[in-house]
């Protein structure tokens, strides 16, 4: 009996979160005026929407600017973060479990409070208004995080062995280290992905030009623009819901497979 009711709870708040996506996904189809009216005829759905988004506006420069980002962040990610979840896990210096637990607490500062002095570093470094700016700020400890707890399930006598064969600890790392850990990586590499492509603070001070917003912000600007049109508001939406959402059901099996590796289950 507690099963169904339980089962019967998570249908119902599912079915809460599932409508706002239906809303948004059929108004995309229509010119509408009013973002209230809920009446659907299937004489009034159009593509004109999806066709004045990539013909009038620059939402195919900042798909670009967002997708060229959010790769080269999860990939800027996956590098350093499994370089150090192996340093902090199998390699033995001094004060390792200290600098760990420092750079943990690191994950306790709101983002919004390092913005000004990132500003500021960037700033100086001249890296405004550009894809680095973007790019290098989105590696966190979060992710040292899940690698160093996938690693150490990694037998400390395979490593061994390894040693005894002559591996360096660079071939340990790649061939030996980074394939068992492989549901991590992508657990990592999904979370990465979705923060990257939907961050809108940090882009929206680091960059002024046109050619370098991402969609996110590109999206605001545009919802200015065309706020009376909600159909065109809800199709630049659609379009900027649907990567993330088909990256993460591609990778959803092996997703699963790594928070429970990687120690992140409650």
């Amino acid at each position: 009996m507690k099963k169904q009711v339980g089962r019967l709870i998570l249908i119902l708040i599912s079915s809460f979160m599932i409508v706002p996506f239906i809303y948004m996904f059929f108004t995309s189809f229509r010119v509408t005026y009013t973002a209230y009216n809920f009446s659907f005829s299937w004489n009034e759905l159009t593509l004109s929407n999806y066709k004045e988004i990539f013909t009038r506006t620059s939402f195919l420069l900042y798909f670009f600017n967002s997708l060229f980002i959010s790769i080269s962040g999860v990939i800027l990610n996956i590098v350093f973060s499994s370089m150090a979840g192996y340093a902090f896990a199998k390699l033995e210096f001094k004060e390792r479990d200290k600098i760990f637990i420092f750079m943990l607490l690191t994950l306790i500062i709101p983002s919004q409070v390092t913005l000004l002095p990132l500003y500021i570093i960037m700033r100086k470094i001249e890296l405004l208004n550009t894809y680095m700016a973007l790019i290098l700020p989105i590696p966190t400890a979060m992710g040292v995080f899940i690698m160093r707890q996938s690693i150490l399930k990694v037998p400390r006598d395979l490593i061994d062995s390894a040693k005894i064969d002559g591996c360096s600890e660079g071939r340990i790392f790649i061939e030996l280290v980074l394939p068992l850990i492989k549901p991590a990586i992508i657990t990592l590499s999904i979370f990465t992905f979705i923060g990257a492509w939907n961050e809108f603070l940090w882009p929206l001070i680091a960059t002024t030009s046109n050619s370098m917003k991402t969609l996110t912000v590109g999206m605001a600007s545009m919802n200015a623009q065309y706020s009376v049109n909600y159909g065109l508001v809800m199709a630049g939406a659609t379009m900027t819901f649907m990567p993330s959402f088909i990256f993460y059901l591609i990778l959803q099996k092996k997703f699963e497979e790594g928070v429970a590796l990687s120690g992140l289950k409650g």
